[in-house]
């Protein structure tokens, strides 16, 4: 690049403190990114752009549609720059939902290479979100159904291409979650192609249930019973496969029905029709593998495609295969199996009948002994009963005791589990005791939030003024992150004891994660003047202070915690005060100082993966590699989704030329927080580095749909497009930097000499002489100046710049 004299174009991820401010350390765990509310607006109430043929959609020129359906249009398109014909997908609505799973099939269908999967050639947002993808002349397997024209050999070996490509997928952690005929695409020379992942998904993110939402992810009459529910697996994939085939052999769907719930109820509850009662000339080993994919229970149907695979493979060249063909015998289990709880009940009561059968015969002739018995029984059970309710009250009582009295009980979480076994014993004989608060807090230890949450609201019923269950509860909710509930409660708590330090700080800390650092601060001062040698207080308050980058009072605070008590450490959360302190010292570049803090928050807490973090950083600013990669790599070992550490390790990866590496590592942090802008940015400039210029611009286009505002993003595609010799889309770029960072030196710089490049003279010394005049001691801006006027033959002019950049080139 023409800009190494300046600023590199690629920073460390926690240098930039303005784009992470409350990031720049481990600190606190990274909060849950979401696309940019600006981008999702704007693409709400955006026209949708009509399109027809023979019209220009940015550099496409629309050749006809193809196919649209609630989300898209896809259109047959020619790439005027690359002569090549497309099919271009079009986001047809602007919600955020659309907007999600519109980039959630780019990003699947862009980790995807293989033959038999339509491969993404680009992704852009302008003039409207898009991609597009390889154009495929063929026909669909949906169109040889309705023709009634699939030949058994020929879909098998249509099968096994296909099952090939999706445990390509799956190999990458992508389930498709819309298998069916009309999404596998056959071309002319009958090669198949797996087509349309916008509802693939990433295979250990979560979903919700169809059955409680309605939400149609996928199409129902392929969907496997999991996958109703929201428990989408790669058997669910093998499952729809095996629909696919079904209706390959029968010419019909599996389940017939007038509406979705019917459907759905057949899928979970019906088995299908065996495909050899509805086409007898199907072979029982086709029919086999068939069922065996659709089976109802997941452990029932094939491991994986790479079984199935090979599964299809055996039965085309004869070889045996695992599935059973489906027989007589079959028809009876499934029958029975269907119908358990009938066979169960007339079993059960069969058993019922001749005991008591037998029982009567004995019973008539021991009535009066009985009666005698059962009145004694009975007497005794009440004494029994009321000597167990006050042993248990007596036991209750001395647990009271012990976790209030004994403080290294309040952690023993096996003592916690030994005590909460007789819970269900006091909950059967309590009478007008309230044991809820005891109850609650030993499920705590136990670390049962919920049922703990149950039985501190159970208290505040009871006990309405009960300070230790709103306090107990307001924590609760403080560690799932319900803040504006643990402030309620907190609130409640204060109200009745005004005085207590402990909820006081704990209140702060949810103003602090809050950002009301105004609040918190009262809370923390507070509770020193109740408590003066309270180290969490002083701690917390430093904290404040670190972030509004007060580092002097900062200091002072951390100091004071360290001074009362050299040795605290909050394993809960993490906090460590020599930890802060060596931030701060990190902040201002004090590295020695903060090296001493880490290594002393380390020694305290071995398993401390963000002083490793923070201590791998200050060793790759100090450029001592092989220490920064140890620290990192340890940080990562104890924290393997620990975002920042596989962010930097990548990074100093790519400053050493490890692309493989970094490509690694910064697929992990996009693995993470799909969302992270700067995660894409980074991955783009390897790609460019590697030459791989369609999946660098694929990747600058993501983090420009997810943050629009970033000068460096803009940047960086600007370099890429010079590099290709797209001078006027660089150009464009240089200035939507500009626009949005006016100090980007680098961007008046490159596009100066741009317009050098292009005999643009006039524009290329505006541009440079906005760089001399920022940084005059920079001798290159001066020399390409030099040769701005000695190409307009102002020759004097030219001998001035020549002479400046000679003198500042020299003193360097």
């Amino acid at each position: 690049m023409d800009s190494q004299f300046l600023n590199s174009d690629i920073v460390t991820k926690k240098i930039d403190n303005s784009s992470r401010t409350n990031d720049n350390f481990a600190m606190y765990s990274i909060p849950e990114k979401k696309i940019p509310a600006h981008f999702l607006e704007n693409a709400q109430h955006q026209n949708v752009q009509v399109i027809r043929e023979g019209q220009l959609f940015g550099r496409y020129m629309i050749q006809g549609e193809l196919g649209r359906g609630g989300m898209g249009v896809v259109y047959k398109a020619m790439d005027t720059q690359l002569k090549r014909t497309v099919a271009l997908k079009v986001i047809l609505k602007g919600n955020s939902n659309d907007i999600k799973r519109f980039i959630r099939e780019s990003s699947a269908m862009a980790q995807l290479e293989h033959n038999n999967i339509v491969k993404l050639y680009e992704f852009g947002t302008t003039p409207q979100p898009f991609f597009t993808m390889e154009y495929i002349e063929g026909f669909t397997l949906a169109d040889l159904i309705k023709e009634k024209k699939v030949k058994p050999l020929f879909l098998l070996d249509l099968m096994i291409k296909v099952c090939d490509a999706l445990a390509h997928a799956h190999k990458n952690n992508i389930l498709h979650r819309d298998i069916k005929p009309s999404n596998i695409i056959i071309t002319n020379k009958g090669e198949p192609k797996v087509m349309d992942f916008g509802v693939a998904k990433i295979s250990n993110t979560t979903e919700k249930s169809l059955s409680k939402t309605g939400d149609v992810l996928g199409t129902i009459l392929y969907m496997a019973p999991e996958h109703i529910d929201g428990k989408a697996s790669e058997k669910s994939d093998i499952y729809s496969l095996g629909a696919t085939i079904y209706e390959s052999l029968t010419y019909r769907n599996v389940f017939q029905g007038d509406s979705h719930y019917n459907i759905l109820f057949q899928i979970l509850h019906n088995d299908p029709i065996p495909p050899r009662e509805l086409n007898p000339n199907i072979s029982p080993y086709f029919e086999a593998v068939c069922l065996k994919c659709m089976a109802k229970k997941e452990d029932k149907r094939y491991e994986n495609f790479k079984q199935l695979t090979r599964e299809l493979r055996n039965l085309k060249n004869h070889k045996p295969i695992i599935a059973k063909t489906y027989n007589t015998f079959d028809v009876f289990h499934s029958f029975v199996a269907k119908h358990k709880l009938f066979f169960a009940l007339v079993a059960f009561f069969m058993v019922v009948l001749l005991a008591f059968s037998f029982f009567l015969l004995v019973a008539w002739r021991n009535t009066h002994q009985a009666r005698l018995v059962a009145e004694k029984t009975t007497q005794r059970i009440q004494q029994e009963k009321a000597r167990t309710k006050d042993t248990l009250n007596k036991v209750m009582d001395v647990l009271k005791y012990s976790t209030t009295e004994y403080p290294s009980l309040q952690k023993d979480k096996k003592f916690a589990q030994l005590f909460s076994r007789i819970f269900k014993d006091v909950e059967k004989y309590e009478g007008e005791e309230n044991w809820n608060f005891i109850k609650g807090y030993i499920k705590s230890i136990e670390g049962d939030q919920q049922k703990s949450l149950e039985y501190f609201s159970k208290q505040i019923q009871k006990t309405p003024g009960s300070f230790l269950a709103y306090y107990n509860r307001g924590l609760h909710y403080q560690d799932l992150k319900q803040y504006k509930k643990a402030l309620a409660d907190y609130n409640k708590a204060v109200a009745i004891q005004p005085n207590d330090y402990q909820v006081l700080n704990n209140r702060g800390l949810v103003y602090l994660q809050q950002k009301h650092y105004d609040k918190a601060l009262l809370d923390f001062n507070k509770v020193l003047s109740i408590k003066p040698d309270y180290t969490p207080a002083y701690n917390n308050r430093g904290l404040i202070f670190l972030q509004q980058q007060n580092y002097d009072k900062a200091l002072v605070n951390f100091n004071k915690a360290i001074a009362i008590n050299p040795n605290y450490n909050n394993a809960h959360s993490n906090n460590n005060a020599y930890n802060h302190r060596g931030i701060v010292y990190l902040q201002q570049k004090r590295y020695d100082k903060a090296l001493a803090d880490f290594d002393k928050a380390i020694a305290i807490n071995p398993n401390f993966s963000d002083a490793y973090y923070n201590r791998g950083f200050i060793y790759l600013q100090q450029k001592k590699y092989g220490k920064a990669l140890l620290n990192f790599n340890k940080a990562i070992a104890i924290n393997p989704n620990f975002f920042d550490a596989y962010y930097n390790r990548g990074f100093f990866y790519m400053q050493q030329k490890i692309y493989d590496k970094a490509l690694l590592d910064f697929n992990k942090t996009i693995a993470i927080d799909p969302y992270d802008f700067e995660s894409y940015e980074q991955r783009g400039n390897i790609y460019q580095k590697l030459k791989l210029y369609d999946k660098a611009l694929r990747d600058f286009n993501n983090a420009i749909a997810i943050n629009s505002n970033s000068s460096r993003t803009y940047y960086n595609r600007a370099n890429l497009y010079r590099e290709q010799e797209q001078y006027d889309n660089a150009i464009a770029d240089y200035n939507k930097a500009i626009a949005i960072d006016a100090k980007n030196l680098d961007a008046y710089y490159n596009c100066g000499s741009l317009y050098l490049k292009l005999e643009k003279y006039e524009l290329a010394i505006t541009y440079l002489q906005k760089v001399t005049s920022a940084s005059p001691n920079i001798w290159q801006p001066y020399h390409k100046i030099h040769l701005c006027y000695k190409a307009m033959g102002q020759n004097k002019k030219a001998q001035y710049y020549l002479q400046q950049a000679n003198k500042l080139k020299k003193s360097q």
